[in-house]
């Protein structure tokens, strides 16, 4: 026991230290901003980053290591935020009560509904994750008198009443998700989700059970994604319909694979920096969208394979080290 323990301390010791230096250096700039700054827009602007990169982090542990493409992502980040704000207005729920319980349910559903895609590969798992995100947006017009229908659910409790203690609490929520998410990845069931990615069959033939890590890994996946989910609907105080609509999972799948899938970090740092840049651009409204999206073609025509993918960046040890940490 105490040498699984000790085990256990030593694996998470190594994963904090070689977690990216970016990453520290986001989340410790993010968390100082209130005290350098009084702009409450630009703090507005790096939580909704930072909600992103946990989006698009949440993905990647599972689809960008087993190379599984879901577009249904939606259905947990809108699912969780939908239950938190439920629980919230109607039981009187705190908001630390509610992130981690809606969380838990959509993980749960995340588990369920990687039992019922476990056969499916490519394309035929991506048309299912679709189905599953789809049915859960029309659910809710279908039930107006508890979603709101479009207008959504507002009147939602924050954390705190100041935008620089919801900010500082979701930075703080962000680095914990991503030093377990790294965990994770850098544990056994990372390495045999990425095995799955390689050669299925081979790590079966070796009496792995595939089937049982791809669950942990969707419900892992649903976790954290739910985590960011429910801090969305608590740090703005409402949710729509939006956060679970079917252009949101597209636009994850982006922003992670722009970033690099299956390295974790490049989803991260790609995802705040693309959400940022998305919310800067409001500044020229009418062409924002032209922009935006002109700017994610040029990105994936450019590193097709993601920018944490680059081959100058795998010639450059020391860079590569530095942006995405120890492997």
């Amino acid at each position: 026991m105490l040498t699984k323990l000790r085990s256990s301390a030593m694996h998470m010791v190594h994963t904090v230290t070689g977690l990216s230096p970016l990453v520290y250096l986001f989340a410790v700039g993010s968390f100082m901003l209130p005290f350098v700054t009084s702009d409450f827009y630009l703090m507005e602007l790096v939580v909704i980053a930072i909600l992103f990169a946990l989006f698009a982090a949440s993905w990647d542990i599972l689809c960008g290591y087993t190379d599984q493409p879901s577009f249904g992502h939606a259905l947990f980040i809108g699912g969780a935020g939908y239950i938190a704000a439920i629980l919230n207005r109607n039981f009187d729920f705190s908001p630390w009560v509610t992130v981690p319980l809606s969380a838990s349910i959509v993980a749960v559903l995340g588990a369920f509904i990687g039992v019922l895609t476990l056969r499916l590969r490519g394309p035929y798992f991506a048309l299912a994750t679709i189905a599953f995100s789809a049915a859960f947006y029309r659910l809710i017009y279908i039930q107006r008198p508890t979603t709101g229908g479009d207008e959504g659910l507002t009147g939602v409790d924050p954390f705190t009443f100041s935008v620089e203690g919801d900010l500082q609490i979701t930075v703080s929520v962000f680095l914990v998700s991503v030093i377990l998410l790294s965990a994770f990845a850098r544990s056994h069931y990372g390495l045999i989700l990425r095995t799955t990615r390689h050669n299925e069959e081979a790590a079966q033939a070796s009496g792995i059970n595939t089937a049982y890590y791809k669950i942990v890994g969707f419900a892992v996946s649903a976790f954290f994604a739910g985590i960011a989910g429910a801090l969305y609907t608590h740090t703005h105080m409402q949710i729509t319909p939006g956060m679970a609509a079917g252009g949101l999972s597209v636009l994850v799948v982006l922003m992670a694979t722009i970033g690099g899938a299956g390295t974790l970090v490049g989803p991260i740092l790609i995802a705040a920096l693309l959400a940022y840049f998305n919310q800067w651009l409001r500044i020229v409204e009418e062409y924002r969208m032209v922009l935006f999206m002109g700017t994610l073609v040029a990105l994936i025509y450019l590193y097709p394979k993601g920018l944490a993918n680059a081959p100058w960046l795998k010639r450059a040890p020391s860079i590569r080290r530095l942006l995405l940490g120890r492997d």
